[in-house]
């Protein structure tokens, strides 16, 4: 029996908006629709206009990514403690965390905490920080193509559900190095670095892309990552990496120059090579694969 994803996801970039929606067998993720439509930059909302016609006939519940690097995931740890308690100590930890002076009034602040009987009574998990104005213009962007939002999910977080969902989890082993996963895109980058589904180490977005790469700024786009790998390692103890994985529109272009700088083998990441199919799946070009990380993570979600 089939039990459907309530969520369509929806991934708009700078030049491509990518379409993903799954089903379950069983367990399992099945491809059920995929599209990608290249977006004008001179009428970026007509042309999401025209190229969302075909899903806003058939549901407008979706979940949109939102990439900034302004955007603040973080992991927390605390002694067990009565909820009221907890919800201050977690407001502190974000003020604690805001960039470029923001008051916290122009902030929104969502967290998640991890299953108590994993982490041996203390209360663990993650803390995102996102400016007010990033999720208004987001939203109304959507707002502007007629689609309503159930989520809106930080795009590093939607990629590394992804990654677990589909590879994560098959592979993983107790005490196993971190993977660093890079999605590439035309004009933003988001790092993840992470060990497993409750051990997420670094959420970073770049404001540099494959755009950035072409105007030969490659170098400063490796200085930003090896610094980011750099403040992981001050903050959390890593120390090796397992493997780098990428993906995004511009993953062949970036892959060469990354290996330059990493001991671990970089490889461009196909999440439709795990993804399972069926009859009712579409004929979608798996050269596509590495663009849809980002909106299979988002079709993954639920909203709660």
């Amino acid at each position: 029996r089939l039990v459907a994803v309530p969520l369509v996801g929806v991934d708009i970039g700078s030049s491509a908006l990518k379409i993903v929606e799954l089903e379950r067998r069983e367990g399992r993720p099945v491809l059920r629709r995929c599209a990608v439509a290249k977006v004008e930059r001179d009428d970026r909302a007509g042309g999401l206009r025209l190229a969302l016609d075909e899903l806003r006939r058939t549901t407008d519940r979706v979940a949109m990514g939102l990439a900034s690097p302004e955007v603040i995931v973080k992991p927390f740890d605390f002694p067990a403690m009565p909820r009221k308690e907890l919800v201050s100590a977690i407001r502190l930890e974000a003020e604690q965390s805001i960039l470029n002076g923001h008051p916290m009034g122009e902030m929104v602040v969502d967290w998640h905490a991890f299953p108590l009987i994993k982490h041996g009574g203390r209360i663990e998990g993650l803390l995102a920080v996102v400016p007010k104005s990033a999720v208004a213009a987001r939203l109304k962007l959507a707002k502007s193509v007629g689609l309503k939002p159930v989520i809106v999910d930080v795009e590093g977080l939607a990629l590394w559900n992804a990654y677990w969902a589909l590879v994560g989890s098959r592979v993983a082993e107790s005490g196993r190095d971190a993977v660093l996963l890079v999605n590439v895109g035309a004009a933003t980058t988001n790092l993840v670095i992470a060990k497993g589904p409750d051990q997420l180490l670094l959420v970073r977005d770049l404001r540099l892309g494959g755009q950035a790469l072409g105007d030969g700024r490659q170098a400063e786009w490796l200085s930003e990552i090896l610094d980011s790998l750099a403040y992981a390692r001050s903050k959390t103890g890593v120390r090796a990496l397992s493997a780098v994985q990428m993906s995004g529109g511009c993953a062949s272009q970036a892959g060469a120059p990354l290996q330059s700088a990493m001991s671990a083998p970089v490889t461009v990441w196909n999440p439709l090579e795990q993804l399972s199919r069926d009859e009712r799946s579409p004929d979608v070009d798996q050269a596509l694969g590495p663009l849809l990380a980002v909106a299979i993570g988002l079709a993954l979600r639920q909203p709660s």
